[in-house]
């Protein structure tokens, strides 16, 4: 079966989408991206990083006009690879996640596979080689269960870490706790209150930016709004009796493999963390879902009933 590389083109944003749908439990355990993090990368951390430029030092105050965020956006755009099969089918694409020169994270890039493609490994690993290079290094994650990349891998020089970084984890839609708000404590979603300045704040904060520079700009937020799987009434907030957000999270639904995830997850109330968790797992349940994933380095998750599947591990390979 005949393959070529294509660029990628705005238009391509859902075709990616479905394909990563139709092919995350293709492979047992799942080796490509959700649907989640598609979307995340292109409609938050593409215009939130991007506001402070496109430079290998980030621009203090952030531009929160709109304009750098949108040379980011192409930006991460026209960094991604397409393989696509002589009837026009994605067969595999490469892409990178959080994708700002300044950034850590520059010169990681992902790989997505059909299985019928795994062949295209060694050709997808030469590109990322080729467009994800960060003072001399590209850096890939591979699952502990994925045999085939890494061998892959190692046959281009790649490097495994020695500990793992992150873990996939499973949640049993079956079994969440019922809310354990305290008096006065309350659940709001952006389908109630659309207040994006507060949500700027609470997610700041929740990160430990106390700084409002630091925080996620706005346009970052409307822009997140307008994501395919966005959806208002799983964008929750744990509220005060005084108004204030004290937790946050984004629950994602994928309806095609009946799961879902949460990204992001933020508190800074001890305690309301686990119940903004809940709630979203609550309310994926309540849309069909029978289990949530995440993949996390904290060991945070494990203790409020995330089970840990496999570890994934950092390949770095010198340039």
């Amino acid at each position: 079966m005949g393959t070529k590389l294509c660029k990628y083109k705005p238009r391509d944003f859902l075709r990616v989408r479905d394909f990563l749908t139709a092919n995350y439990m293709a492979f047992e355990p799942p080796v490509n991206w959700a649907l989640v993090r598609w979307n995340y990368a292109r409609y938050l951390c593409a215009p939130m990083l991007g506001a402070c430029g496109l430079g290998t030092f980030a621009k203090r105050p952030p531009d929160t006009s709109g304009k750098s965020s949108r040379e980011a956006i192409r930006f991460w755009e026209n960094s991604i690879g397409i393989w696509e099969n002589e009837s026009g089918e994605i067969a595999g694409v490469v892409c990178p996640d959080e994708f700002v020169p300044w950034h850590p994270a520059f010169g990681q890039a992902f790989l997505q596979r059909h299985p019928d493609y795994e062949y295209l490994l060694p050709e997808m690993l030469a590109y990322a080689e080729q467009t994800f290079v960060s003072k001399g290094t590209t850096r890939i994650f591979v699952g502990e269960p994925d045999k085939s990349l890494q061998e892959a891998a190692k046959k281009r020089g790649f490097v495994r870490d020695e500990k793992s970084c992150i873990n996939y984890l499973l949640f049993d839609l079956k079994d969440i706790p019922e809310p354990d708000l305290p008096d006065g404590y309350r659940f709001v979603s952006r389908d109630e209150n659309n207040d994006l300045e507060k949500l700027r704040e609470v997610g700041g904060r929740s990160f430990n930016h106390p700084d409002p520079d630091d925080w996620p700009i706005l346009y970052s937020y409307q822009e997140l709004q307008k994501a395919p799987d966005y959806r208002k009434e799983l964008d929750i907030v744990v509220e005060r009796p005084d108004g204030k957000w004290v937790a946050c999270t984004i629950a994602w639904f994928d309806s095609f493999n009946r799961m879902g995830t949460l990204e992001p997850v933020g508190a800074i109330q001890l305690g309301m963390g686990r119940e903004v968790v809940m709630e979203g797992l609550r309310r994926l349940r309540d849309l069909g879902a029978l289990v949530a994933h995440m993949d996390a380095g904290l060991k945070y998750y494990e203790k409020i009933g995330f089970k840990k599947r496999f570890p994934i591990f950092r390949w770095v390979k010198l340039h």
